[in-house]
């Protein structure tokens, strides 16, 4: 059963005025390190379709996030004194203690003294659920800005990014972005937020869920980071044709909301998840218009699925390497364990 939060709105005068990221230099080749896991696995590797995928060793995530957040501010032209909210997501854990805040290190780091640290762990769509719910915020209240982080780093954890999951390769990095309801900075063109909507449907939660709570063991440590078998457990019992109408619904509901025509002439490009190919291919490219040649898997083959990060990392590489008119238009659109998926209509300011 698929339930919407509320319905699509145009948020009052919200707008992205700035974004950064943090991807490191190196990338792993696909076909290379699938070579070295046994054929089942490289075959299943080598179908989803990445080409290289974007590796960290030095920097964690905190350290990443702070990087993506100070250019994000920059391109904003926004002081950190003026954030008042602050929200870091990921997916996977941090490199210190259980009970620590990223968010509440964030904002000492960067002297963002008067904002208010969330810390949000809601799967891959945490970034933009986090943005949908700054909306809200930032129009009903006398706070005006707000800064949202997502960074993870999977190497050298016990979750091996080329085999953790079905159809995806997981890629390390953090993407921020500056919102405000106020009125961006002259030097920043930014984005108009037109339109968001979110769907959830918590029937899926299962796909990340061990049948029964486990003792908390040293052995429960490496089963944590098993994705397939629980989505397989999952599947075994509800079908594998679940997941997939899910997604279509979803998405189908999402790109009604966000193009009640069905198409926009004005609309460039769709920022999908960096899932693999076959994935995108099935479930997401045939509902938006444009499929395949509106997407950025050019781009997303290149770094592989950065956790909550993928659509504003996205939004990032094309406000650095593409050029827009005022009036252009962008779809940003996430997916999360949960399951959640939100939409996002951007136009140029």
């Amino acid at each position: 059963m698929t339930t919407t939060p509320a319905p699509a709105r145009p948020p009052a005068g919200l707008s992205i005025a700035g974004t950064g990221s943090y991807l490191p230099e190196q990338r792993l080749d696909l076909n290379t390190e699938a070579a070295r896991h046994p054929d089942a696995d490289a075959e299943r590797i080598r179908a989803t379709g990445y080409r290289t995928i974007a590796a960290e060793q030095t920097l964690y995530p905190g350290d990443m996030a702070l990087v993506a957040a100070q250019r994000a501010l920059a391109a904003a032209g926004t002081k950190p004194q003026d954030i008042d909210l602050i929200a870091v997501t990921a997916i996977h854990r941090h490199g210190h203690q259980r009970l620590w805040s990223p968010a509440s290190w964030l904002q000492s780091r960067l002297g963002a003294t008067r904002a208010l640290p969330f810390t949000v762990s809601q799967g891959c769509n945490a970034q933009l659920l986090v943005l949908d719910l700054a909306a809200g915020l930032l129009s009903g209240s006398g706070r005006r800005n707000a800064l949202i982080v997502a960074t993870d780093r999977f190497a050298a954890s016990g979750f091996d990014r080329f085999t953790a999951d079905y159809g995806i390769v997981y890629g390390d990095g953090a993407a921020a972005a500056v919102l405000t309801a106020g009125t961006p900075a002259p030097q920043a063109p930014g984005w108009r937020v037109l339109t968001i909507h979110s769907v959830s449907d918590p029937e899926l939660e299962g796909l990340h869920r061990l049948d029964e709570p486990a003792p908390e063991t040293r052995a429960l440590f490496g089963a944590e980071h098993d994705v397939r078998a629980a989505k397989k457990r999952y599947l075994a019992a509800h079908g594998t044709d679940s997941l997939r109408e899910a997604t279509r619904r979803a998405v189908r509901e999402i790109r009604r909301a966000l193009l009640p025509s069905g198409t926009d002439p004005a609309l460039r490009r769709v920022v999908y998840p960096n899932l693999g190919l076959p994935l995108l291919q099935e479930n997401y490219f045939p509902e938006f218009p444009g499929g395949a040649g509106t997407s950025l898997w050019d781009f997303g083959a290149t770094v592989g699925h950065l956790g909550s990060g993928d659509q504003i990392a996205g939004l990032d590489h094309l406000e650095r390497h593409h050029t827009f008119a005022a009036g252009d238009r962008i779809v940003l659109l996430g997916a999360g364990a949960g399951f959640t998926w939100t939409g996002v209509l951007l136009e140029r300011r």
